[in-house]
């Protein structure tokens, strides 16, 4: 299939660039890449709304593998069996933007177990933004862009009258950048054609994208061929994809996800090649022995077991769908090493995530995105069950009743009242908090968001016989009535938020009496090729003078639960002692990060082209009976891990050090 797509791709490329000879006109190097940078704002039109019929098709080509490709995310399906697998899929492309649409498959024809999708990564790479900062959300970096010009080089070479090609190649060696080559038209800049070779999140990759013509959207594809490897612990795969736009037949819109080769062969708009239509015989031909059989004999107890162990495996590495109608249910992998994080200072966790959601229509459903977590080091399971009504997406109105336990807590007064009884213990135990929260929100004006409610607290000791041995209580109960704003008053200024809780005594039970306040404001910058300043300033503080409550603030608390390189390390401070966050009445708080695919490592020989993104951080903190608090660190991400290296500092004085790991192994799979 290679040698036959190469040579199809030579022919239209070919085409493309035959030369429609009139007198020669010499445009420099300067001003053709001018041209390229300015055009999209020069020349095209906004495809909001645009739809396209579009023709996907995929082969699998397993040259190797062993049991480790069971533990891959998505390669599950083809682990074992058949060696080589295609699949077909047509359907309808809406879009919002060029990187913001969504894909409506209609017709599938597949010979891979469940219609699962290999290399789950590789989609993305149908649909660039070619003059766009970064060609796909978020990573490589477009030579087409005029923030990039610095980190590549480039050779233009004249075609004919009319077109020119355009050679580029990093200046750095890095998984952020492409290299290749590009037909362009010298007059307007407009690319007609587009070959781009790089390597990402472990998938080699040649991409050669036919553009669109000018007066159907020259922004989309007109036709894509591709070439992927896979290479990892010894399994190597090949995988080829043809994707054709602007297909003429329009399917209605009754027609969902529906498995059928008939229907397939009359909208499929290339036909197959041999060596294609020789698997999916095969595959045919198997499954009809295989319903054969099931009709002649019945399916022993050995077999059964073997089905069934395959699903559970499937499902232990991959996500778990299901949807029936309105009705929709998600579980994250069981064994997904996204979902664990190791630093020192909170040891080893683990979490689980489970959504289900039920849609009376667009406008009104109902969603439980469950979150299971474990720390190790704590010997805690956390959980979150938020149940919400959503009533008023456009205004993000929604009702939310949420049951959930926090980190384990002390009270200030309360423990020396214990110290002082019991002079023979160490320290007075913690305590365990779970609370019930009920809220409503919704989004008054653009800029103003509200969400209004009450929550209820119930925290216990970890050993109630020992407080009891001390004459003191053993638990707490408060409930409180709460509110929140958030303020967006400007569109790329930062997002200012407003907490306010304040209990009332009696009331199921309630014993505390405490006033909270919190402000906060967050901002994320983005600057040009990638880079991004994060930046957060927060204060809180408690007004009431009763000294019966836990200091428990929303904004500023010790998160034990993972969080990758995407989940915002920049809001938290890694090195603080977690009885901190409960031994002050107010808080003062600064963060800020600075992000950036090309900083200190990516510029190394040898370790340098492994580097995807680098941060570096610096935190203030200031709290009660305490020097100021300063955290500065550095972080980076690449296709295995992120890491992190973080110092904190007691005043002038170097107060400890503490390192971060999280598994970013298949983080898009």
């Amino acid at each position: 299939m290679k040698q036959k797509l190469n040579l199809l791709i030579f022919v239209l490329g070919l085409t493309t660039l035959m030369p429609s000879l009139c007198r020669s006109a010499e445009v420099s190097d300067s001003v053709i890449l001018k041209r390229i940078w300015d055009y999209r704002r020069n020349y095209t039109e906004d495809i909001k709304g645009v739809e396209q019929n579009v023709y996907i098709r995929s082969m699998f080509d397993v040259k190797r593998r062993n049991v480790l490709l069971f533990l891959v995310p998505s390669m599950y399906s083809i682990a074992k069996g058949q060696r080589q697998y295609l699949t077909e899929s047509y359907g309808k492309f809406r879009f919002r933007d060029i990187n913001d649409y969504d894909f409506y498959r209609q017709v599938v024809n597949s010979t891979i177990p469940h219609n699962r999708q290999p290399m789950a990564p590789i989609s993305e790479f149908m649909m660039p933004n070619l003059y766009a900062v970064s060609l796909f959300p978020n990573h490589l970096l477009s030579p087409f862009h005029r923030a990039n010009r610095r980190s590549y080089r480039y050779q233009v070479e004249p075609s004919d009258s009319t077109m020119v090609i355009v050679r580029f190649k990093p200046k750095l060696r890095n998984t952020q950048f492409v290299n290749g080559y590009a037909a362009v038209n010298a007059q307007t800049g407009r690319i007609k054609f587009v070959s781009l070779e790089g390597e990402y999140d472990m998938i080699n990759f040649k991409v050669n994208f036919f553009m669109g013509q000018e007066d159907k959207g020259d922004l989309l594809p007109e036709r894509c061929f591709a070439n992927f490897a896979f290479n990892f612990m010894g399994n190597r795969i090949k995988a080829g994809y043809v994707t054709v736009f602007h297909c003429p037949t329009t399917l209605p819109d009754s027609i969902v996800d529906r498995e059928d080769s008939l229907l397939m062969c009359q909208v499929r708009p290339i036909p197959l090649f041999q060596n294609e239509k020789d698997i999916l015989l095969k595959y045919q031909q198997a499954e009809q022995a295989e319903e054969n059989q099931s009709r002649n004999e019945k399916p022993s107890r050995g077999r059964k077991l073997i089905h069934t162990a395959w699903d559970i495996g499937d499902n232990l590495i991959n996500s778990l769908n299901a949807d029936r109608g309105r009705a929709s249910i998600n579980i994250s992998p069981l064994l997904n090493p996204l979902y664990m994080s190791y630093s020192q200072s909170k040891g080893l966790s683990y979490k689980l995530d489970i959504g289900m959601r039920y849609a009376w229509n667009s406008h009104r459903y109902l969603t439980l995105d469950t979150r299971f977590g474990y720390s190790f080091k704590q010997r805690q399971l956390y959980y979150t069950l938020p149940l919400r009504m959503t009533y008023n997406p456009k205004r993000n109105g929604y009702a939310e009743l949420m049951f959930a336990n926090g980190n384990r807590t002390s009270n200030g007064a309360l423990a020396e009242s214990f110290k002082t009884i019991m002079r023979d213990t160490i320290g007075m135990p913690d305590f365990k908090d779970q609370y019930l929260q009920l809220v409503n929100n919704v989004m008054a004006f653009d800029w103003l968001e509200i969400t209004v409610g009450v929550i209820y607290h119930r925290r216990k000791s970890t050993d109630p016989t020992l407080m009891e041995k001390a004459r003191l209580p053993y638990q707490y109960k408060s409930f409180a009535p709460m509110l929140t704003l958030k303020f967006m008053p400007w569109r790329k200024g930062p997002k200012l938020t407003a907490n306010y809780e304040r209990s009332l005594s009696n009331v199921f039970g309630s014993n505390l009496n405490y006033e909270r306040w919190e402000f906060d404001a967050t901002q994320q910058y983005r600057l040009p090729r990638l880079r991004t300043i994060s930046s957060r300033v927060g204060t809180g503080f408690y007004t009431h003078r009763s000294t019966e409550y836990f200091v428990d603030f929303t904004n500023f608390a010790d998160n034990y639960l993972p969080t990758g390189w995407d989940d915002e390390w920049t809001g938290q401070f890694q090195v603080l002692d977690a009885s901190w966050y409960n031994q002050s009445r107010y808080y003062v708080r600064g963060n800020v990060s600075y992000e950036s695919p090309q900083l200190l490592l990516t510029r190394m020989p040898l370790v340098g082209r492994f580097i995807e993104s680098e941060r570096v951080y610096a935190s203030i903190l200031s709290i009660e009976h305490t020097r100021l608090y300063y955290e500065l660190g550095y972080g980076f991400t690449n296709r295995f891990f992120s890491a992190g290296f973080f110092a904190s500092f007691l005043g002038h004085r170097f107060d400890g050090f503490s390192s971060r790991f999280t598994i970013e192994l298949f983080r898009r799979w």
